[in-house]
């Protein structure tokens, strides 16, 4: 009598077989385990990556696997290294929300205050969300006119509108935190459109076509669940009577309020300043500045896939640097780095220009672009000031707009003449550039606690992958990496120290930085912020 089968679920690591084999995975399981008596029930991917540090280049998986098998073929299966038993977490409906007089306000229409407002909706309360910029259509027609004529609208740009600036980049959701809540945000994602290899590649991103599309069929669900959207509004007061909200003075209407989720990203520098008056506890946190570097995407294909680049369903080729320059003790690394994509210029004033990358979902340009950005700190702001940072990037951008020849150019200088410290600008033949590139001499750019340790990281990263210096070009500067302020704020209820009903979300809070860490800190924060 056959022994009865039990069913177990199971995570199978290291699951690998040729990119360029076309593999069924109920098959490649089968001949792992090598139990002819074991049924495979369900396989679902969890992690997918590609592996290219040897001759032959795979796909390797994590796999969660639902099987039915006898009980001494499951021992064995269970004492193999690259198994353990796991099952899937059950996620539990967040708690109604009681007590609240005014309907929560939302400030900012990026991830974060997105993100809070389908968590708000699932815990029974419809919020106000203000956004300064425009809608996705109207928006996307404001930065295209930028890019063709130089014509900067202020609220409506690459920073400003539906969506955050994430709308204009490579889409990345990957992400350092730990948090189980980023599985939520996939899923979400999936829901509203994302194609789901999203939930197991191990570098996922959406480009900026997709996700353009996604976020608008995330604000049209919020628009149907009861949310009410102010667009083209723009905050010009937050109001504090005795240290508690009480309400937002958006354009030229007033919105009582007893709580605010603020989620304005780290460009609305004018919030910052009205926090500062409004006795919000402030302080300078460190971040990264630098320039983007740009390469033929094909440059990058052969050195990092040698005789297999060019091979259909390998893509574009992607890399990441690091450097600790033992002279100033500052790290030097590659930041937001956008395969088959596009130098962008932005800014969000008049006079100011920021270098940026994006790259739609099929990373197909022929150019690969990353920032290489240092550290810099406090101390390196010229004042004890909390929005000393700020000041500081505003006088490198101001510098990059006069180098572009004050019509939003990108500075451009070839790498090797800016290693070399050769003077002058050279003519730059070719680039993704929009809107173009203005030759300029990158050196007079940058104060040297950044133009001496980039210098001696572009060397080094060099030698990693040869020719990186000659075959690039640099573009300046990369001054936005994440947010040069912090808004303190309690760690339990994530109301801002100082201004009760407050709540900083997201990269603009300093606690966030990136699409996937912003969406998460805004569930967290409309999951606790009426805890004791």
């Amino acid at each position: 009598m056959a022994e009865e089968k039990e069913t177990i679920s199971i995570k199978l690591t290291n699951i690998r077989h040729p990119f360029d084999a076309a593999s069924d995975l109920m098959v490649l399981v089968k001949n792992v385990l090598g139990a002819e008596d074991v049924d495979i029930v369900h396989i679902r991917i969890l992690r997918r990556s590609i592996d290219s540090r040897q001759e032959r280049i795979d796909l390797v998986y994590t796999l969660l696997i639902e099987l039915a098998a006898p009980g001494n073929a499951l021992k064995k299966i269970l004492a193999r290294s690259d198994v353990e038993t796991c099952t899937e977490p059950q996620e539990t409906a967040p708690a109604a929300i009681t007590g609240l007089t005014a309907r929560p306000v939302i400030i900012g229409c990026g991830p974060a205050g997105l993100f809070a407002a389908l968590t708000l909706i699932e815990r029974g309360v419809q919020p106000i969300l203000i956004e300064r910029g425009a809608r996705m259509a109207q928006r996307v027609r404001d930065v295209d006119e930028f890019w063709k004529s130089g014509t900067l609208d202020a609220e409506s740009n690459v920073f400003f509108g539906e969506g955050g600036a994430g709308t204009f980049s490579d889409g990345k959701l990957t992400t350092r935190i730990k948090s189980p809540l980023k599985d939520k945000v996939l899923r979400e994602l999936v829901r509203f459109g994302a194609p789901e290899e999203i939930l197991y590649s191990n570098k996922p991103h959406l480009g900026t076509d997709r996700i353009r599309r996604v976020i608008s069929l995330v604000v049209e669900h919020l628009q149907q669940a009861g949310v009410e959207f102010m667009f083209n509004t723009r905050v010009l007061d937050i109001q504090v009577q005795d240290g508690r909200i009480s309400g937002v003075q958006a354009g030229e209407q007033f919105i009582a309020a007893e709580t605010v989720f603020l989620a304005t990203g780290h460009s609305a520098r004018d919030i910052y300043y009205l926090l500062e008056q409004r006795e919000a506890q402030l302080e300078a946190k460190g971040f990264a500045m630098g320039l983007r570097i740009e390469h033929p995407q094909e440059f990058i294909n052969r050195q990092q896939w040698g005789k297999w680049s060019g091979a259909a369903g390998l893509g574009a080729a992607d890399y990441f640097f690091s450097f600790k320059d033992s002279r100033t003790g500052r790290g030097v690394y590659t930041f937001c780095m956008c395969p088959g994509g596009f130098v962008i210029a932005c800014s969000s004033r008049q006079g100011e220009l920021v270098t940026n990358g994006m790259s739609a979902y099929q990373r197909d340009s022929s150019w690969a672009n990353a920032a290489v950005v240092v550290t810099v700190g406090p101390d390196d702001f010229g004042s004890q000031q909390p929005l000393a940072g700020i000041a500081l990037q505003r006088q490198l951008e101001e510098k990059a707009f006069i180098s572009g020849n004050g019509n939003f150019m990108i500075p451009a200088q070839a790498a090797r003449d800016f290693v070399m410290g050769a003077g002058g600008a050279t003519a730059i033949s070719a680039s993704s550039c929009l809107p173009g590139a203005a030759p300029a001499d990158l050196g007079n750019l940058l104060p040297d606690f950044l133009h001496a340790p980039l210098k001696r990281a572009l060397i080094h990263f060099d030698k990693k992958m040869p020719g990186f210096i000659d075959a690039g070009t640099l573009f300046g500067v990369e001054s936005r990496t994440s947010s040069p302020v912090r808004i303190k704020r309690d760690p339990y209820n994530f109301h801002a120290v100082g201004v009760s009903g407050l709540i900083p979300i997201g990269e603009g809070s300093g606690y966030a930085g990136g699409i996937m860490s912003c969406a998460v800190d805004g569930i967290r924060a409309a999951l606790a912020f009426d805890t004791a």
